[in-house]
């Protein structure tokens, strides 16, 4: 899991050595504050947890006190449940000693508090691990987010911030937050949803002369909001603050955006066309015309990529990494090239997937959404859509609540009566949204058959300075296994995300931290046959349940073995799979005892970024939600065009086929509408 932080929650230290972590008492007003949420107790144990997890090194300072009333504040505001699980691992931690020791774990030496969490660290059980990794997450986040941190690597902490221009379309943008009193509004479509499917269905209609009115549940954040910090970004971008996670045999945390341009802001940018092997499958198993083939949406592609500016990542922004990979994949006689990507006027920033300061990533608050203003659409933001009103079958509208957030007094509805509905919240948000409405029900699919394109890294250390802050997160490939359904594609991090992406503890954990600027980082996903379901989860969030079969499992070590030799052909003098049992694959007899292992699903570290099908389209009303059409077998004139209606895992990153779909799809609603 990647915690995420507030910016305003920076940890502040004192100058001069490193400190020894010397766990101080917390001061009398602190202990006094009835707002807190931890008690005085329960802060000592996660001091004490903070102490000897990150330990002063050569020159990076160790946590402590400080850092436990850091993230004590920055769990403050997440869910009530949340805040149970967090305190669950505080207390499972403290009694863990009490069978062997005779005392808690906050009340031990140094030493045998390292050991306890080291038991944790190096179990064979999942659950185990994952006690340590709810504590750690945060701890090490609001650890790193400091700018003397940053500076003791060598690398940039935040941007300074630009300023926004005032285009004329941004007169048809109306703040939710702003409205005081109920709305009524009439349009021809009404899009709930702005990110790569609905801004691009609204763009299409808009251009058609249609009167479309977008829906935003989040905020529109411009150019000056994207600062480089993660922090930020997890707190202003991310739904839920990126903590979503799909529970099962391995618990795999599902980042996805949440404003104006949805994940396409938080995404890397990369472009593919759905593969062939793909269409093919959806013709076999979901009997999808020819409409769903290269050829069949090869026009549509082709409007994306010129609308995205799609082009081959330049070489001088590629980063070293990309000679690393290039180096070992030449050696093993591997396919390697540059992704392609839509940032046409990229220079190489790096932070990618936490807003793009300079505006030339093409995600669709740039690109689309602004385009369907400047033709005549209107959009409004901080509206969450809370029913799909339906009338005699057919939808009507939409009802929602504008600036749900607030505080005080109930918050303004807006109602919004259309001849047509498209609902774009995506893959998680959408099949909410539709039962809540009653809508696309009869075929009892809607919120199952969810993949999410599980994704894996490994990171290795080499003699040469790597500098992996420098150049595109995400800007080259290895694609000889994609038809396997392996793609490798690069994911070079920034300090602070790297330190969430290591699950270690202790002074090895500081000792490899201290060598960032020497740490080489890249990534994998499958084409997972894998599949979950989406369900309404505690305050109306989604619920996601995913368990990972035996395929996809193998497929996984399959791609960490291959990473591991790309590596050591690529010179490298570590190897770090992180893999329970398989820390460093340092060797050829290192790696041949991991090809001769039989890893289990959770023992993997495993993220997701590309969940989809949850209202899937088919032919047959009794498999899917959706006709070939995108409109709801159950429910005229309701048009699903998200990442929920695409039938499977695509093997590939989805925005352009999503895109390509939604404009088939407002093609065909143009049309009905006459």
């Amino acid at each position: 899991m990647v915690a995420h932080l507030d910016p305003l929650l920076s940890v502040p230290t004192e100058t001069g050595p490193p400190s020894s972590g010397h766990r101080n008492k917390a001061p009398a007003h602190a202990r006094d504050d009835r707002d807190r949420w931890l008690s005085a107790r329960e802060l000592d144990i996660l001091t004490a947890v903070a102490e000897v997890a990150l330990p002063p090194g050569h020159f990076l300072e160790g946590a402590g006190r400080e850092t436990a009333e850091a993230t004590h504040r920055y769990l403050s505001d997440i869910p009530r449940e949340g805040i149970r699980v967090f305190q669950a691992a505080l207390w499972a931690v403290e009694l863990s000693t009490l069978p062997t020791k005779r005392r808690p774990f906050s009340e031990l030496s140094r030493e045998a508090r390292l050991a306890a969490l080291g038991g944790f660290e190096q179990s064979r059980v999942l659950p185990i691990r994952e006690v340590l990794r709810v504590l750690l997450t945060p701890l090490k986040a609001m650890h790193f987010d400091r700018p003397e941190m940053y500076r003791h690597v060598g690398c940039r902490y935040e941007l300074e911030t630009v300023r926004d221009e005032k285009p004329r379309w941004l007169a048809r943008v109306t703040d939710g937050r702003e409205i005081e009193e109920d709305l009524d509004l009439e349009c021809e479509v009404v899009v709930v949803g702005t990110g790569a499917g609905g801004a691009a269905a609204a763009y299409e209609l808009a251009s058609r002369g249609r009167a479309v009115l977008m829906l935003e549940e989040g905020h529109y954040h411009r150019r000056s909001s994207f600062n480089g910090r993660p922090s930020r970004a997890y707190r202003d971008l991310y739904r839920d603050k990126g903590m979503t996670v799909a529970l099962g045999n391995v618990n795999i945390p599902v980042w996805v955006g949440r404003a104006v341009g949805g994940s396409t802001v938080i995404n890397s940018g990369t472009c593919y066309r759905a593969p062939a092997r793909t269409f093919a499958y959806w013709r076999d198993r979901h009997g999808l015309p020819r409409d769903f083939s290269p050829e069949g949406l090869g026009p549509y592609y082709e409007r994306v990529e010129a609308m995205l500016g799609v082009a081959p990542a330049s070489p001088l922004h590629l980063g070293k990494i990309a000679g690393i990979i290039a180096r070992g994949a030449e050696h093993l006689g591997l396919r390697h090239h540059a992704l392609t990507r839509n940032a046409p006027d990229c220079d190489g920033q790096g932070i990618c997937c936490f807003g793009c300061p300079t505006g030339a990533k093409r995600s669709t608050d740039v690109s689309y959404v602004p385009a369907a203003l400047a033709r005549g659409a209107e959009l409004v933001t901080a509206a969450r859509a809370d029913f799909v009103d339906i009338v005699a079958g057919r939808a009507r509208g939409v009802t929602a609540t504008l600036g749900a957030e607030r505080t005080k007094g109930r918050p303004p509805r807006l109602r919004v009566r259309a001849d047509a509905v498209i609902v774009a919240g995506g893959t998680l948000m959408t099949p909410l949204l539709l039962r809540r409405s009653g809508a696309c029900l009869s075929s009892g699919m809607l919120g199952k058959n969810l993949s999410i394109h599980p994704a894996s890294k490994v990171m290795a250390l080499f003699d040469d300075r790597v500098d992996p802050w420098n150049g595109i997160p995400q800007g080259y490939s290895i694609d000889h296994f994609a038809e396997e359904g392996l793609l490798f594609e690069g994911s070079s991090l920034p300090f602070d995300v790297t330190a969430l992406g290591v699950p270690w503890s202790g002074p090895r954990y500081i000792e490899l931290m201290e060598k960032y600027p020497y740490l080489a980082s890249f990534g994998f996903m499958v084409q997972d046959h894998s599949r979950g379901e989406v369900r309404t989860g505690p305050g109306g969030r989604p619920l996601l349940l995913y368990r990972m079969n035996e395929r996809d499992t193998r497929l996984l070590q399959r791609g960490v073995e291959i990473l591991c030799e790309v590596f050591q052909a690529a010179g490298a003098r570590r190897v770090l799979p992180f893999v329970t049992g398989h820390d460093e694959v340092n060797t050829k007899d290192a790696l041949a005892r991991l090809r001769a292992s039989r890893i289990r699903a959770g023992d993997i570290e495993v993220t997701a970024y590309h969940p989809l099908g949850t209202c899937r389209i088919g032919t047959h009303p009794a498999r899917s939600c959706l006709g070939p059409d995108h409109e709801a077998h159950d429910v005229a004139g309701l048009y699903v065009c998200d990442g929920s209606a695409i039938p499977s895992s695509l093997g590939v990153n989805p925005q352009m086929t999503i895109m390509a779909m939604a404009l088939r799809a407002a093609e065909i609603l143009h049309q009905r509408l006459g």
